[in-house]
């Protein structure tokens, strides 16, 4: 079990949101192999029988978006998000608190970057639901833009919880090297 598993076992609001988190890590997984089934059909439909099904090219476009952000969060709490930690590591060797206090800071730049995306896209979600957007062609394919802009929202927020979450593990390893 990793450090930061173990912040997150102490309370249950910890518990809950590492759960939230691998939840829509598996939404998001069956999602894919939804659209890989789609995909597939749509294929057969437009080779077989010269009857591609209407709006793929649509759904792909914002079913990416969606699955990127209901995963990230499990990705980063999983510690397989991309990061490169070599000068970290080195430093970590030679003055352990010190690379404790940047990787707390990196946490803390994380957490603010990903709750700034959610709240800069939370009017826009609000905006669509609204005006009832929707992305397509009228009278061919439409499909409503806000439940995906809510998924940019939702991942965010689940994000910055994560870098909180690493946050609060790179401060308890700050206060251990001391």
């Amino acid at each position: 079990m990793t450090q930061q598993a173990d912040i997150a076992d102490l309370t249950r609001l910890g518990k809950a949101a590492v759960s939230l988190m691998r939840v829509a890590n598996v939404v998001a997984t069956l999602w894919i192999f939804g659209l890989m089934v789609l995909i597939v059909t749509d294929i057969l439909g437009r080779e077989l029988f010269g009857h591609p099904i209407a709006g793929v090219p649509e759904m792909v476009k914002y079913s990416i978006v969606g699955i990127v952000f209901l995963q990230i969060a499990h990705t980063h709490r999983a510690g397989q998000m991309i990061r490169s930690d070599g000068i970290l590591g080195m430093i970590r060797k030679v003055r352990p608190r010190l690379a404790a206090a940047m990787d707390l800071a990196a946490q803390i730049c994380g957490a603010g970057f990903a709750a700034t995306l959610g709240w800069a896209v939370w009017p826009k979600a609000v905006r669509a639901y609204e005006r009832g957007e929707l992305e397509g062609i009228s009278g061919h394919f439409t499909m409503p833009v806000w439940p995906f802009l809510g998924l940019i929202v939702l991942g965010s927020a689940l994000l910055s919880v994560s870098f909180l979450m690493s946050a609060a593990a790179a401060l308890q390893q700050a206060r251990k090297s001391s």
